[in-house]
């Protein structure tokens, strides 16, 4: 520990005392939800992000919030997080009116959802090339929040409240989309999934924008369980039955009910439907209700699991009963029903973030992150406890999604495999050090810096030495990409470290190859990730490939042909529900499908009162 020299003339024997250390965590105020709701149960919050050395703005790491007004063209005074005035009171307190609470609601939102994907993936995030996030909460005059991968940047959007049909705000008022909770952990998610997954928004299947806008929601909703207060109130109301309506499952209600749409702008329960029906998955194409659609199946399954937590204390409390009487629950029931709903909760969103890893790096389908899920959660809790991967199981085969290239719903059957042509294949162990090395810092010549890593040729010769057991074309080996390998890093179920090494390959056909599939400017690629032990065997491998005789198996055949004719049909359903094509010229229908990969051009597509892009 440091050593400081005492101070007020008391010295200790050696005249030094211990320094004081820094606190690990930096709280901050911000709404839970958003103003809409003022000072109702839990709405006023306080979050801990991580205490890192910030410049105003605030400025740190990964985030840098920069509040410029380009309708006004003016620079709104940024927050210093390390003010006296600003750190005694844990923040600012909430304001409507006040930019430097924007500021320092958006930064600690952002923060929150980065740490969530930092705790389920298992290592620091970073954005690419370093880079750090641009946050700018007053960007612009108009109903409308996005992410730009471009520039690496979330910009929201502000508005008049409608004049008819506000809802619970003042008619005419000005809304921040900023100051929703949902709208700011929903696009910071599109970032987050833009860096690990750069091929996600590329529409070759009804899935991919859609699975987009799936987990933004799912993120921003299952933080609303990280309040205690929110949380605790709900079960109190609901009487521990959370799959009711309520504000919990709620997402983006102030913008929902501001645009005139008399309610929130989406929910964890879908589109509307009593029941699941499993034609939605067939029929539904927009990105936002299909999107939905995941979104439900997911917490259904969460509903499913925190049942199963919460059996045992249902049983103790009605005297085997089961059966809740009628009024008010006790106390003690309501605040365990609140930490077992908390962490049901975490659990799940850590399953649907960590699945990440176990995905292909192109061309992502809702049964690959189903097969994804049940994966990842084997590797880290053989046992299930509380029937979380059948709870998912279930969910998704109610809605009508299955994995591809399965036998059965079996569990041991949706889990990935390793061919057995890669049994005996391996990287060398060094390799997977060293690339775990690289992801900490070292102090070297008393500068801290981070060492690079050489793992790319290894991890090069190895697909080249593997390309059609990975399902890849090996007469294309120019043609082939290392997106990206990583470690990760988890305690499994008995205390025992997990390290993995994860890393990603995409080919792509070149031009005037009778391989390559183009419509609209996007090409339909193929891709696999690979899941190494720390030894540098072969765990899991997660592809989709492309037809060629490369492919020795009926069922990677199967899967090629069928990644063909669904970027095909899917390119044709959405020619015939653009209106512009008609009017258009030769270059908007070149690019056609390209415009549509942007994510801004999903939002604009949803109709609406009042179109929106949350």
């Amino acid at each position: 520990m440091e050593q400081k020299q005492a101070v007020y003339g008391r010295e200790s024997l050696e005249g030094f005392v211990p320094g004081i250390q820094p606190p690990a965590r930096r709280p901050l105020k911000i709404f839970a939800f958003d103003p809409s709701l003022r000072r109702a149960a839990g709405n006023l919050a306080v979050v801990d992000v991580v205490n890192e050395d910030v410049k105003p703005g605030p400025e740190g790491r990964l985030v840098q919030v920069v509040d410029y007004n380009a309708t006004d063209d003016v620079y709104y005074p940024p927050i210093n997080l390390d003010d006296p005035d600003v750190l005694i009171q844990r923040g600012l307190d909430p304001s409507d009116s006040d930019p430097r609470f924007h500021q320092q609601m958006v930064y600690a939102v952002v923060m929150k959802v980065i740490e969530n994907f930092e705790r389920a993936l298992g290592r620091p995030f970073s954005f690419r090339r370093q880079q750090k996030l641009t946050v700018l909460p007053h960007a612009f005059e108009g109903e409308n929040a996005f992410y730009d991968p471009e520039t690496v940047s979330l910009l929201f959007g502000y508005f008049t409240a409608d004049l008819d049909d506000p809802g619970p705000n003042l008619p005419g008022q000005t809304v921040f989309t900023c100051l929703s909770h949902d709208i700011v952990a929903h696009e910071t998610t599109h970032a987050i999934i833009d860096r690990l997954r750069r091929h996600f928004n590329a529409p070759t299947n009804r899935d991919v924008l859609a699975f987009h806008e799936a987990i933004a929601d799912i993120v921003a909703i299952f933080q609303h369980f990280s309040f205690p207060e929110v949380l605790h109130d709900q079960i109190r109301a609901t009487r521990a039955d959370l799959s009711k309506p309520g504000r919990l499952l709620e997402l983006a209600r102030q913008f929902g009910y501001a645009t005139g749409s008399g309610k929130a702008l989406r929910s964890a329960t879908g589109l509307d439907q009593a029941t699941p029906d499993p034609r939605l998955y067939t029929e539904v194409l927009e990105p936002h209700d299909r999107g939905s659609i995941l979104v439900a199946s997911v917490f259904d399954a969460f509903f499913r699991i925190y049942r199963n937590r919460t059996a045992g204390l249902v049983l103790a409390v009605t005297g085997g009963s089961g059966i809740l009487p009628e009024g008010e629950l006790q106390a003690d029931l309501v605040t365990l029903a609140t930490r077992e709903a908390a962490n049901a909760a975490q659990d799940v969103l850590t399953m649907c973030l960590r699945a990440f890893e176990y995905l292909p790096p192109v061309d992502v389908t809702f049964g690959d992150y189903l097969r994804a899920i049940v994966t990842a959660d084997f590797e880290l809790n053989p046992r299930d406890e509380f029937e979380r991967r059948v709870s998912f199981i279930d969910a998704f085969r109610v809605r009508g999604i299955y994995a591809p290239a399965v036998s059965s719903l079996a569990e041991e059957a949706l889990r990935l495999e390793r061919p057995r042509e890669l049994e005996n294949a391996s990287i060398p162990a060094d390799v997977v050090t060293e690339v775990l090395a690289s992801q900490f810092d070292v102090v070297e010549g008393g500068e801290r810096k981070r060492r690079p890593s050489s793992g790319y040729l290894q991890l090069h010769d190895f697909a080249m030495a593997n390309a059609a057991a990975l399902q890849l074309d090996p007469t294309l080996p120019d043609n082939l990409s290392l997106q990206g390998f990583h470690p990760s890093f988890h305690l499994d179920e008995n205390g025992q470290l997990l390290v993995e090494l994860v890393a990603q390959w995409v080919q792509t056909p070149p031009e005037g190859d009778p391989r390559r599939l183009e419509i609209g400017g996007v090409v339909l690629r193929a891709g696999t990730t690979v899941v190494f032990a720390a030894d540098g065997s072969v765990r899991y491998v997660a592809a989709r490939p492309l037809p060629g005789p490369h492919l020795t198996y009926e069922t990677h055949r199967a899967v090629a042909a069928q990644r063909v004719e669904e970027f095909q049909r899917y390119a044709g359903e959405l020619d015939e529900r653009d209106a512009l094509q008609p009017w258009s010229d030769e270059n908007y229908y070149a690019t056609r499908m390209s415009r549509r990969a942007k994510i801004t051009a999903a939002h604009l597509a949803r109709p609406s009162r009042r179109s929106s892009d949350a």
